[in-house]
């Protein structure tokens, strides 16, 4: 397991190995994937002095990146729930990973209903089909042109899987595992990049940046622009390039925490034109240890904010301020239920004004018509036991 997939697992460090690395955390097997709910009042223990919160949709299968499209539809990263194909100690010691295709993404209807739109991507999750790696990331251009990004690389899949999974199931894997994935509005889809192999490679090259952890990949978020998509590597440390015709360019490096590595989840273009870039920061850095990045193409990135905890997901709000969504304000080893927050960030400020907290595991960002969207219980499967469900919460400052 790599110490950016150590960042993110079971506790906090199962949780956190749902984001970074490549270091196969392969595992799941929920049992299917819910038709959702219509908004409501959000239940649970957010406290939001000053603004509202309201659930828009349930029964999501561990739910990560969110993205509008044309039309203002809302559409989700699922990373889904695992498979029925184990493998043994594949996870945290003793226990298992469990591999299958139930991971994609789905369109959130005003009601709150929601429907897979692109599915049948790999997926590996605890064999309770929590915890899940997945497609993270989504974007979306005006023609309806949508882009996603599967987590890990071809290389996550090891060469003993084979003992214990299907022919078929391997080789669909490695086939999909850290791909960038094209789908048209009927619904057809094309891998169009080998991202994660990429990213593997050129930490191969560069294992000086990260001796401990490198080589490795986990291709996370992408923001889609005409002709080019922008690409969040949480294992590389990298915001990468991905031209139109599939070539693949480092943009930028994120440097390393005062522990671990950066662990970078997120990109958003500024009104600047730059790029902001926030990180998770790995396993053993303190609470502030994460900051946001400014990145303009052709220069080394710069330190644009600080004082932030354990993000994964960000961006711009309509009202042109910088949001953030911290998995948990506390350390990642103790990040637990009701220590998540979504926070607006200044500029050049060294503390994040809080939003709403005591959210449970949040993800991924979206804003439009002045309201915020991110995922909530997103390291939970869309059948539960009972337990929580993925969820969205729509959040009016």
């Amino acid at each position: 397991m790599s110490g950016s997939r150590r960042a993110l697992a079971g506790t906090a460090a199962v949780a956190c190995a749902v984001l970074a690395g490549s270091g196969s955390a392969w595992a799941g097997n929920g049992n299917g994937h819910g038709n959702g709910h219509g908004p409501k009042k959000h239940q649970g223990p957010p406290r939001a002095p000053g603004a509202s919160v309201t659930q828009l949709a349930s029964g999501l299968d561990n739910p990560r990146d969110l993205a509008f499209g044309p039309a203002g539809r809302l559409f989700v990263a699922e990373a889904g729930h695992g498979g029925s194909e184990c493998i043994p100690g594949g996870g945290p010691p003793g226990e298992e990973t469990c591999v299958g295709f139930t991971s994609g993404v789905s369109k959130i209807e005003s009601s709150g209903a929601h429907h897979r739109v692109l599915t049948g991507l790999t997926s590996s999750a605890e064999p309770d089909g929590t915890f899940a790696i997945g497609v993270d990331g989504v974007s979306l251009l005006g023609n309806g042109d949508m882009f996603a990004v599967e987590g890990e690389s071809s290389r996550a899949v090891p060469p003993e899987a084979s003992k214990f999974l299907s022919a078929d199931t391997v080789d669909k894997a490695r086939a999909q595992l850290g791909r960038l994935i094209k789908t048209n509005p009927s619904g057809n889809w094309r891998a169009v990049a080998d991202v994660g192999d990429f990213d593997f490679q050129w930490t191969e090259e560069h294992k000086e940046l990260v001796p401990e952890q490198f080589p490795d990949a986990n291709p996370y978020n992408v923001l889609t622009e005409p002709g080019t998509n922008w690409v969040i590597d949480a294992a590389s440390n990298t915001l990468d390039q991905v031209r139109s015709n599939g070539s693949i360019g480092v943009v930028a490096f994120f440097p390393n925490p005062p522990v671990s590595d950066a662990v970078p989840t997120c990109v958003d273009r500024g009104p600047d034109g730059a790029f902001y870039v926030s990180e998770l920061t790995g396993t053993g850095n303190a609470a502030g240890a994460a900051v946001v990045w400014r990145v303009v193409p052709g220069q080394a990135p710069t330190e644009w904010a600080s004082g932030l905890t354990s993000v994964t997901g960000c961006g711009f709000g309509t009202d042109g301020q910088f949001y953030a969504v911290e998995f948990s304000t506390k350390p990642l080893l103790e990040a637990a239920p009701g220590t998540g927050a979504v926070v607006r960030v200044p500029p050049h400020s060294t503390s994040p004004t809080p939003v709403v907290e005591e959210l449970s595991f949040p993800n991924g960002f979206a804003a439009a018509g002045g309201a915020l969207y991110v995922s909530n219980w997103s390291i939970a499967p869309a059948s539960n036991g009972g337990g929580p469900t993925g969820e969205v919460l729509r959040i009016v400052p």
